[in-house]
């Protein structure tokens, strides 16, 4: 009997102290005109208000880059309307904020007519000072930041950049029978970044538990006005479960844009969730960091290289891609070096230069290759497919790289007229699978578990096997049917 009052008494103190109110509440939060102006007014200061009625906000305005890096050395509760990518280690709600509108490079029709994002490479760029567009576009270029936009409207017109990435809304209307753009990021929700602390939680569920009675009150779309259909609450269904699933995949990235020249990810992606209603997908920009524990416990990786460290750390689900084995590539011609059978010896007889990204994890096999090769012979090189073959065409850093033959095959002469020529790294498995890996949580567990019920469906079908041939390169189709099984048919 004294236990179960003294489990009663804990079950009411932890209610207490969930749901009770905070003295105080520092809030960081950047101007945007009508949702968070600097006399506390707006639709996000007002809806957080009623939100946190029985709370003393405490709201610090500043610029987006500086509550961004106040929010990671702890000084404030939460900020307000950020991108997940923005704030990877916050602690986040199960309601977003708004829909973003997307985020567009913005051109003179006169002078260029680019079509995708690797139009980008080599031009010159610019947008707001404090606003980290660069991580969404990994292809080279030059900076120019501005402060205001007839300065970016002047630059674009006198030709001294060539390119203005921005929102629609901040264009001013005069400008744009003269601009067309290129989409850099598809529309996408913000949301408030709690701080990963007992009080930050404690206020996210506050937050949770606000935003469903606010809507079905007719409340929400009462504050948003005109903008209510852009957040696109009408049709959340906040009983699903939340995923979001990093990477550095373009398509991905724009799973959901209109403008979507699909990866064989994102092909594969499509199938694959098509059969998985009851989850609500985000797909985020991967963060530049070997630190894999991002984005909170619902957090998973799109398509990962399965480990013996990661199988410890992680959730991996069953193989879902299939890619026939990286191989060495290089400009230079490398056939008078067929009988070479290591790596490291070709790189010592050849003289080649390896360029390699310290982010890029590879199958063991050759992973021991690489750490056989002299480190003087191994040079840095992006993390981007794209970005890393435009540093192997120029041969000033490097001029060799281990490479998928479907990027070979999908970028190559994007970039250049040259020939490439590879070399066999002779490693035990023809092909590399890709899987699913997950933080471990109760969430992750079912949809691990769902994820693997419709690949072991869809690999049955010819649609799925075709779409992995088309990036099969040239690869004979009796000898791919045989790796088709032996990878993906035979791991169900």
């Amino acid at each position: 009997m004294r236990l179960a009052k003294y489990l009663l008494l804990f079950f009411v103190f932890s209610y207490v102290c969930i749901n009770s109110a905070f003295a105080s509440v520092k809030v960081g939060v950047t101007h945007w005109v009508d949702y968070t102006n600097p006399d506390e007014t707006g639709v996000y200061i007002e809806l957080l208000k009623e939100v946190y009625a029985d709370e003393q906000l405490e709201f610090d305005f500043s610029t987006y880059k500086r509550i961004t890096n106040l929010f990671e050395q702890k000084q404030y509760d939460f900020v307000i309307g950020v991108a997940k990518e923005d704030v990877p280690l916050a602690y986040y709600p199960h309601w977003y904020l708004d829909y973003d509108y997307p985020i567009n490079a913005y051109f003179l029709n006169s002078t260029h007519n680019f079509n995708k994002l690797s139009d980008l490479n080599n031009k010159v760029l610019s947008w707001f000072d404090g606003y980290n567009f660069d991580k969404y576009i990994e292809y080279k270029h030059d900076y120019y930041p501005i402060s205001a936009i007839d300065k970016a409207m002047d630059l674009l017109l006198n030709k001294r950049i060539d390119a203005f990435v921005d929102f629609d809304y901040n264009i001013p209307q005069e400008y744009k029978s003269k601009l067309s753009y290129v989409e850099v990021v598809p529309a996408r929700p913000i949301y408030l970044a709690f701080s990963n602390s007992k009080k930050g939680k404690a206020l996210a569920k506050k937050f949770d538990q606000a935003m469903p009675k606010l809507k079905s009150s007719g409340r929400l779309k009462q504050l948003y006005k005109s903008d209510y259909k852009n957040t696109r609450f009408e049709n959340f269904d906040a009983n699903k479960i939340k995923v979001v699933l990093s990477t550095n995949d373009e398509s991905l990235l724009r799973f959901n844009s209109a403008n979507n020249a699909k990866s064989l990810d994102a092909k594969l992606y499509t199938l694959i969730l098509a059969a998985m209603s009851d989850y609500r997908i985000e797909f985020v920009k991967a963060p530049d960091t070997d630190n894999e524990v991002q984005y909170g416990s619902n957090h998973c990786y799109a398509n990962k290289i399965n480990t013996p460290e990661r199988a410890q750390r992680y959730l991996i689900s069953k193989p879902f891609s299939l890619y026939l084995a990286p191989r060495l590539y290089s400009p230079k011609d490398l056939s008078q070096f067929n009988n070479t059978n290591m790596l490291n010896e070709l790189i010592a007889r050849s003289g080649l230069t390896l360029g390699l990204s310290k982010l890029r994890v590879f199958p063991e096999d050759i992973m021991s290759r690489i750490d056989d090769v002299d480190e003087s012979k191994i040079k840095g090189a992006a993390i981007n497919t794209f970005s890393r073959l435009e540093q192997l065409a120029r041969l000033k850093e490097f001029d060799a790289s281990i490479e998928y033959p479907s990027d070979i095959a999908t970028y190559w002469h994007e970039i250049t007229r040259a020939d490439i020529h590879s070399f066999d790294l002779k490693l035990k498995t023809p092909f590399t699978v890709g899987h699913l890996m997950c933080q471990r949580s109760e969430d992750n567990i079912r949809f691990m578990l769902d994820f693997n019920h419709s690949v072991s469906t869809l690999i049955q079908s010819d649609e799925y096997k075709s779409l992995i041939y088309q990036y099969a390169a040239d690869l004979p189709l009796a000898q791919f049917n045989k790796i088709y099984k032996q990878a993906l048919l035979d791991a169900y």
